[in-house]
């Protein structure tokens, strides 16, 4: 590997990928921002739940189960994330005294 290699893999995408599933993440980060990332999966999701459930009382059923695992899902890998950056930011702070 040599230096170059180092800097392309210095994105948050390959961070992110490395912490959640433990490897390198070979797609292209995405281009596009935040908010349209999320509509796009969001207008995804319900395009395929509203075709297969067009029962509202079902369909509401189905997406809040989902909804529920999600939001377990966020709040347990945000609350990985803050630990993983506290611990970081310590490790940082203890490596910058031996530059002092």
């Amino acid at each position: 590997m040599n230096f170059n290699d180092l800097l392309q893999r210095a994105n948050l995408n390959c961070l992110q990928t490395f912490l959640v599933y433990g490897g390198e993440s070979y797609k292209k980060p995405s281009e596009k921002t935040y908010s349209e990332r999320l509509d796009e999966a969001r207008e995804k999701a319900t395009a395929f739940f509203q075709a297969r459930y067009s029962d509202i009382k079902e369909y509401d059923e189905i997406s809040g189960y989902l909804a529920e695992q999600i939001s377990v899902f966020e709040e347990v890998y945000f609350e990985i994330g803050m630990i993983v950056g506290a611990k970081i930011a310590f490790q940082i702070h203890e490596r910058m005294k031996e530059l002092e």
